[in-house]
């Protein structure tokens, strides 16, 4: 009686009785799939307190009544198990599963470590009925067998295994086990949705490209980086320049990673995340800052590799369900992170010309905009600093030669890489590489025996000059329009021409004055107006300073602009100077304001 009593006190008491149909915080779930000559068969172990809304039988309220719980194991393998799994073949649902034997079991069974053993088991006698085992310690074991026509091979088969609502986080460890040859094993979390047993290389590429996509999507913070590379530029050539080196780097260091040239301590991962709110924050200052753009692809370069290092965590998780098509799924993972990064500008470049430019100043919307990145950022990067702290940074315990060779061979390849990239951006902005980048090319190339580096030309070559006839008189008019309705009302012709044009740019290449003007012009919206747009207003100064025109279009390719070299007449164009300074003057007496898009409006341009 004293037993019975002390039973019913510790059933009442119990925190398993308290949430006998509370969903369990962690299920783990063992599963085989082995293909048969018309059957595929599939063997699932599962925890019995997870199957939730079946009544099973007890005794003393706490222990499975093994001898009346047939029925009802076989109501929650139906409803728990059954009814959760989907076996495809060749990209069609089978037939549903039919449930051949259930069991339950002690979790101290290790029989599910191997198929044979498990199937023997499920198969085999039931446990003793008078064995006292407590609901919440019961293993379930069910063996289904779908029906097929014909022996399917891995590359056929999928599947779908919805085990997400045993648990508040579910974990399946699934093997595949094949007529002939290598077993392959599967763990994920929650529900995958369809996986290929043995998927080919388009299976990976279609799953992973998703995946890439998805990740970038899901990623706020690699959203933020991006929108602060772009804030201040807007035009098509650096922001191509700023958009490759990113892609470049993170490309480079998730391709490394996932080969195992990346740290493999506990502690990389949190300093990673920090690295990364540490970037954002680094670029919204820079852009608060107004800093020069012109260097700015080489920080997208040096933090695209840290943001790589963040992709490669969330690929290396799901690498396993790119069967023996490791290459093709870095390959599609990193292609479908640019197709997602390209849709995110497409959107956001308008977008943000359109705020600055029509909504607040340029200057003012910057600053305002990322303001609140770098506040967001910092919080961040302070919540993971903490998380950081909490592991113990130590030197790993190996030989010096396995931590020093995946370290050299990762540093030569990044090298390698970032003076390439510099070698073409000096060609695509006609600036000079980094005297740090071309270091570490120097480096590299001893490394590897490549040679000597030497710096990209970049001074004007000889034997063309502007007094040659660089531009055509059209695109001269066409450039007179533009200034007058864009920059008249900021920017005076004396600048750019006579003595204050010549004391600044003679003997420079026409690529420098090119570059100043799309970074500075026009005031009220600096680098807005299109790469034509620029090149006439290019052309337009030539011709107020008396280098004369030419039938050869003058053109935004940089090898061209660098290879001329300003020289100057002996006066202006007197006309036009003559012209230009009573537009000037008429635009000062009327007191003109350009409107939010930095135009005049048309019809006071024509009164002079």
């Amino acid at each position: 009686m004293l037993r019975l009593s002390l039973l019913l006190l510790l059933a009442i008491l119990s925190p398993t009785a308290l949430r006998a149909h509370e969903v369990p915080a962690r299920v783990a779930v063992q599963a085989f799939v082995r293909p048969e000559a018309q059957v595929v068969r599939v063997l699932v172990r599962a925890p019995l307190e997870a199957m939730r809304d079946v009544e099973f039988p007890t005794r003393r309220a706490l222990f499975l009544d093994l001898a009346r719980s047939d029925s009802t194991l076989r109501d929650a393998a139906q409803l728990w198990i059954a009814d959760a799994i989907t076996m495809q073949w060749r990209g069609a649902a089978l037939p549903a599963g039919r449930i051949v034997a259930v069991r339950a079991s002690l979790p101290s069974d290790h029989a599910f470590e191997q198929y044979d053993v498990a199937l023997r088991t499920v198969l085999g006698a039931p446990l003793d009925p008078t064995l006292e085992i407590p609901v919440a310690q019961v293993m379930l074991d069910v063996l289904l067998e779908y029906p097929v026509t014909a022996m399917p091979t891995g590359a056929e088969l999928s599947i779908d295994a919805r085990m997400a609502r045993l648990g508040q986080r579910t974990s399946t460890v699934l093997k595949f086990v094949p007529a002939a040859g290598v077993e392959r094993d599967y763990v994920f979390a929650g529900d995958p949705g369809p996986v290929p047993l043995d998927p080919r290389w388009w299976h990976a590429a279609g799953r992973f490209v998703r995946m890439g996509a998805g990740h970038l999507l899901d990623g706020v913070d690699h959203l933020l980086f991006l929108l602060c590379l772009v804030i201040p530029v807007r035009r098509m050539r650096p922001l191509v320049a700023i958009v490759t080196a990113f892609t470049v780097a993170h490309s480079l260091t998730l391709g490394l990673s996932a080969l195992g040239y990346a740290p493999d301590a506990l502690w990389f991962p949190p300093l990673v995340e920090v690295l990364i709110a540490g970037s954002i924050v680094f670029m919204a200052v820079e852009n608060m800052l107004d800093r020069p753009v012109e260097r700015r692809w080489m920080m997208a370069f040096a933090f695209g590799l840290i943001h790589g290092f963040g992709f490669s965590y969330a690929l290396q998780e799901s690498l396993q369900f790119a069967g023996s098509h490791l290459l093709t799924a870095l390959a599609a993972f990193n292609v479908g992170i640019e197709l997602a990064q390209l849709a995110v500008l497409a959107v956001l470049v308008p977008v943000l010309s359109w705020l600055l430019t029509r909504v607040v100043p340029e200057h003012a919307g910057a600053i305002i905009l990322s303001a609140f990145i770098t506040h967001t950022a910092w919080h961040w990067m302070t919540e993971r600093y903490d998380v950081l702290r909490a592991y113990r940074v130590a030197w790993p315990d190996a030989p010096i030669t396995t931590l020093v060779v995946p370290v050299v061979i990762a540093f030569t390849v990044i090298s390698v890489v970032a003076w390439l990239l510099s070698r073409l951006m000096a060609r695509v902005l006609a600036t000079r590489p980094s005297p740090v980048v071309l270091l570490l090319g120097g480096l590299s190339s001893g490394l590897i025996g490549s040679g000597v580096i030497a710096p990209a030309p970049v001074a004007a070559q000889t034997g063309r000059t502007t007094l040659s006839g660089v531009y055509t008189a059209d695109q001269a008019k066409k450039g007179r329009e533009v200034f007058t309705g864009f920059c008249a009302g900021c920017h005076t012709v004396a600048s750019h021409s006579g003595p204050a044009f010549a004391a600044r740019w003679a003997g420079h290449p026409l690529s420098e004055f090119f570059d100043y003007i799309t970074r500075l012009m026009p005031k009220s919206a600096p680098g807005t107006l299109t790469e034509d747009e620029y090149v006439w207003v290019t052309a337009y100064v030539l011709k107020l300073n008396g280098m004369p025109p030419s039938p050869r279009e003058l053109s935004a390719e940089p090898q061209l602009l660098r290879a001329i070299r300003i020289e100057l007449a002996a006066g202006g164009d007197r006309d036009e100077l003559a012209a230009d300074r009573r537009v000037t003057s008429f635009h000062q007496r009327i007191a003109v304001a350009p409107r939010p898009d930095g135009r005049i409006p048309a019809g006071r341009m024509e009164k002079p």
